[in-house]
């Protein structure tokens, strides 16, 4: 008895090497493929970046939808409404680099006058802890839960609109790419699940920096963009819920923790200037989604770095370095990047998500075009909440 129990072990354990490297899967895929049976390739460890390849395979048995397990993907949006208040007070001060003289620029370096410094800004804004987790909870989805077996055509046409319908509620998108389906974020939904609860933020700063002496969109939104970069580099904290978020966290779990990555800043970027109609901004990528810009429709001034598409002009805005608004590394300056076109800033905002629409790569230029006269001052106020 204890021989053979050793070595059903024994075969146990090799079984599960074998399974882990594969070979067991390949094994179990050959014998679906001789039943006539597509084999499901599910994702693995999925990049930290990018979309995410959603596994489809036909399969003759009807395997039931795992998206449609109650709670497949967590919590939506709606939880917040049965949420208590969790208020917190939070200051934040930082140096708008835009307003430091530089002398010049060797290279990606600057060269500014001896003990130069820049505006002091410093705001003071309620934030909601308990709804940033919540929001953070609500976006992103369960790789194991999102994976579509069909039987014919028509089954997979049917299937891909129900794990849409189920994905669009967590901020994630089913987009085609040359070798099937991918999933992507949806950063129109991020941005405007986000508008009321980071709009409190975007007032501070305005009047901030009009108090301290800013005059015009241009100088406006460099408040803007150093307030994003002075926030801690990296990724913010997990949840603890396993969920795929592409390496991005919502807006408002940026400002609670203080944290966030050149995406999601962008994003949140994009998402306090909107709430209270700054200025249009929207966002840029690299063809490797290894990096990401935003782009803003302010007033361009000699040397500044822009991309133009549509008939518009975008300033170009580094958020993961304390860069001046217009400026960006030399590593970027030789990529080709796509333009990533958001709801416009200037329209009414809506909470229904518009459609994100992408523009083929657009070159970077650096010689400044002849814009229609811009106004002097943003000329827009503070809208009440």
């Amino acid at each position: 008895m204890l021989w053979a129990s050793a070595l059903l072990c024994a075969t146990g354990a090799a079984g599960m090497v074998l399974w882990n490297r594969g070979a067991g899967r390949s094994f179990f895929a050959g014998l679906r493929q001789v039943a006539g049976v597509e084999a499901c390739e599910f994702v693995g460890e999925p990049p930290e970046s990018g979309p995410v390849r959603l596994p489809t395979c036909k399969d003759s048995a009807g395997a039931r939808d795992p998206w449609l397990r109650p709670g497949a993907h967590g919590p939506t949006l709606s939880a917040l409404s049965a949420l208590s208040a969790d208020p917190e007070r939070r200051r934040w001060t930082w140096e708008d680099v835009n307003t430091v003289p530089i002398v010049r620029w060797d290279g990606d370096t600057r060269v500014v006058q001896p003990g130069a410094t820049g505006r002091s800004l410093s705001v003071d804004a309620t934030v909601d802890a308990a709804r940033a987790a919540a929001m953070e909870r609500a976006f992103g989805y369960s790789i194991d839960d999102a994976v579509i077996r069909y039987r014919d055509d028509a089954e997979l046409a049917s299937k891909r609109a129900s794990l849409d319908s189920v994905l669009r509620g967590h901020g994630v998108l089913r987009k085609r790419a040359a070798d099937g389906d991918v999933l992507a974020p949806d950063y129109e939904w991020m941005i405007g699940a986000s508008l009321e609860d980071v709009r409190p933020v975007a007032r501070a700063i305005l009047a901030d920096a009009r108090r301290r002496g800013a005059r015009g969109l241009r100088e406006e939104f460099g408040a803007f963009a150093s307030f994003v970069q002075s926030l801690r580099y990296g990724e913010s904290p997990e949840v603890g819920d396993g969920k795929h978020r592409f390496g991005l966290s919502m807006p408002l779990w940026a400002l609670v923790t203080g944290t966030g990555d050149c995406d999601t800043r962008a994003v949140l970027l994009a998402a306090l200037t909107r709430s209270i109609r700054l200025c249009e901004v929207h966002l840029v990528r690299d063809a490797d989604h290894q990096h990401m810009l935003a782009a803003a429709a302010i007033p361009v001034l000699a040397g500044d770095r822009f991309v133009r598409a549509e008939g518009k002009t975008l300033v170009l805005v580094e958020t993961t370095d304390d860069w001046p608004v217009g400026h960006v590394a030399s590593r970027t300056r030789g990529e080709r990047l796509q333009t990533l076109y958001l709801a416009d800033a200037s329209a009414p905002v809506s909470g229904a998500a518009a459609s994100q629409r992408s523009r083929s790569p657009q070159p970077i230029s650096r010689t400044a075009p002849r814009p229609g006269p811009a106004p002097r001052t943003s000329a827009r106020s503070t809208p009440a909440r």
